[in-house]
């Protein structure tokens, strides 16, 4: 059952999720569209890109620490990503053998 508390963490960890990728995303695409106005190779270009990369890198450091507040079972950006559950191995009947130290 969910309480308003943790609805208003997911909620937050929503928005918070949505807004930083969303700002990394922006910052990517004008990088980009620096590259394509002053061509890459130019001084004013290489200025502008070393600030809008440590830029989208701050934002992606960022959006990791603050993501650690959010509840153990919140999806973020894995929600597309199906889970699945794996079955335990089957048991060996016989003699178990086990990669080890074979040598004197």
């Amino acid at each position: 059952m969910a309480t308003i508390k943790n609805t208003n963490i997911t909620n937050y960890c929503d928005d918070l999720n949505k807004e930083l990728s969303g700002m990394k995303i922006r910052i990517d695409a004008l990088r980009d569209d620096v590259k394509k106005a002053f061509g890459p190779e130019t001084e004013v270009f290489r200025a502008h890109e070393q600030h809008l990369v440590e830029l989208s890198n701050i934002i992606e450091w960022k959006l990791q620490i603050l993501m650690k507040v959010c509840p153990f079972d919140w999806k973020g950006r894995d929600k597309d990503v199906e889970s699945v559950s794996v079955n335990r191995p089957e048991k060996v009947v016989g003699p178990e053998i086990s990669g080890g130290y074979l040598g004197g």
